[in-house]
């Protein structure tokens, strides 16, 4: 697993080779308008909703609107810092699932550089990519929410607890290079279920990716626009490697 990880975590410098050597740097377009978005329409979405339910919990406190200003002005402060916060967590999956119909075609032209073969374009096979990329996002979300919660359970717990930090990163981290090999493990007509398998069976790959994947996205602002996109052709870098590897043997 060990070299699994060390091929995934040098497969980045080769993807910012790919980048610069074929000219890639339009894929970058996407995540600055979807950023951009993301920003405008999150802050707006949890002003009102803050607003809302500031409102509602005032009324249910039964406080009179004249008594109530210091109270109602914190109550607003606290609502808006943890639906930030929320939304900070779910962020990276937004953006993943947003981004899907890039990231497919993406992963398919670094394909198409790496081993010469050419894909035809299919709309329909596209929709069906970013589909599939979009529903394991929102599955790999729930689970590693999950999963998250128990290693904050297990925390609690001694020995045990001492070990739980380290495997809620590390599950961090598979979850995030599952999602960016599953495009090219669609497009070589794997299941969901096949697909599942040869990640665990390659998971230091995926760990790698989403190492350095979570490492790029934690910059402020730029990582959301830069992660994605070279994180994809990282992974579609190992996974084409392993996929050629396994139809030679």
């Amino acid at each position: 697993m060990l070299k699994q990880f060390i091929r995934a975590i040098k497969a980045y410098p080769t993807a910012l080779k790919l980048i610069s050597k074929h000219n890639l740097w339009l894929y970058f377009l996407w995540p600055v308008i979807l950023c951009i978005l993301l920003i405008i329409g999150g802050t707006a979405v949890i002003s009102q909703f803050s607003d809302y339910l500031q409102s509602v919990i005032v009324s249910w406190f039964g406080l009179p609107e004249k008594n109530s200003g210091v109270f109602s002005f914190f109550l607003n402060i606290s609502l808006k810092i943890l639906f930030f916060f929320l939304y900070a967590i779910i962020l990276k999956y937004i953006v993943l699932i947003l981004l899907s119909p890039v990231l497919a075609l993406l992963s398919e032209r670094t394909d198409e550089i790496i081993t010469g073969r050419k894909y035809n374009f299919n709309l329909i096979q596209l929709i069906k990519d970013a589909f599939r990329g979009s529903l394991l996002a929102i599955r790999n979300m729930f689970m590693q929410l999950g999963l998250v919660l128990i290693c904050f359970v297990l925390m609690t717990i001694p020995l045990a607890g001492w070990l739980a930090p380290f495997f809620l990163v590390v599950i961090n981290y598979y979850f995030y290079g599952f999602g960016m090999i599953d495009y090219t493990n669609e497009r070589y007509k794997l299941s969901v279920s096949e697909s599942i398998s040869f990640i665990r069976k390659n998971k230091g790959l995926a760990i790698g990716n989403g190492f350095i994947f979570a490492l790029i996205f934690a910059i402020p602002l730029a990582g959301m626009l830069i992660a994605p996109i070279i994180s994809v052709i990282a992974a579609t870098i190992v996974a084409v490697e392993n996929h050629s590897a396994e139809k030679e043997s």
